[in-house]
């Protein structure tokens, strides 16, 4: 009878394999919920309200197209023609943006960190923020603080951008242009960046319900992925 034990054994540690790779996928938390889809997808199916976004998972939009996510305290909204990708922090989340414009609110418990053509935009933590990104172009952002101020920092450079006003940001190759008025707070003439005021941001606003979507007992539940 030893000599028959392998027989079974080996099939017997295979199906016990086979049944635990699922349950170790089982375990793992969702980054966010989808809370509005318009013309959007979630990697490469149509999204829906209600689905879950996992990290390494991808969310675009099209030309009319519009997106609500729900990532524990924090909202994010993006625009028509936007791609990002999610990555949970301690704290928050971070944001891989790759094109289009994204409209955040973050409450004082869940930062947000926004990493877009090799800038990081993100609210101070601790502190409720709200504000928007969006690409204009390769190595050309446009940033507006709505509610409260936000940290900027690209390849070692690092500044505060006041909650009131949008920038027109030019990254390596500064313009002088009519983009707006330069920033005279801004860093000299050994700065990587090119700052201009557009003007002030619009404070206190309640775009797409996102100042509703934060007040207490609206956090979003992330269940665990089937």
């Amino acid at each position: 009878m030893w000599c028959l034990r392998p027989a079974w054994v080996l099939p017997l540690l295979v199906s016990l394999n086979f049944f635990a790779v699922p349950s170790m996928f089982a375990s793992r938390s969702a980054v966010a919920i989808l809370t509005l889809a318009t013309h959007a997808r979630l990697n490469d199916a149509e999204a829906f309200p209600g689905l879950s976004v996992y990290e390494g998972e991808r969310l675009s939009t099209e030309a009319a197209g519009r997106l609500g996510v729900h990532a524990g305290r924090a909202v994010l909204m993006l625009g028509a023609n936007t791609e990002i990708e999610l990555i949970p922090l301690e704290t928050g989340v971070h944001v891989d943006m790759y094109a289009g414009s994204l409209h955040f609110a973050a409450a004082e418990s869940d930062a947000v960190e926004i990493h877009a053509e090799d800038a990081t935009i993100s609210s101070a933590t601790g502190r409720p923020a709200q504000g928007q990104v969006a690409i204009l172009a390769p190595k050309v952002l446009q940033i507006s603080a709505e509610h409260g101020s936000l940290k900027f920092r690209y390849h070692g450079e690092f500044r505060a951008l006041p909650e009131g006003q949008t920038y027109k940001i030019y990254l390596d190759s500064p313009e002088e242009s009519s983009a707006g008025s330069v920033d005279t707070q801004a860093p000299g003439k050994n700065s990587k960046v090119a700052y201009y005021i557009l003007g002030a941001a619009a404070t206190g606003g309640t775009i797409w319900g996102i100042r509703k979507a934060l007040e207490p007992g609206n956090e979003a539940i992330s269940p665990a992925k089937p």
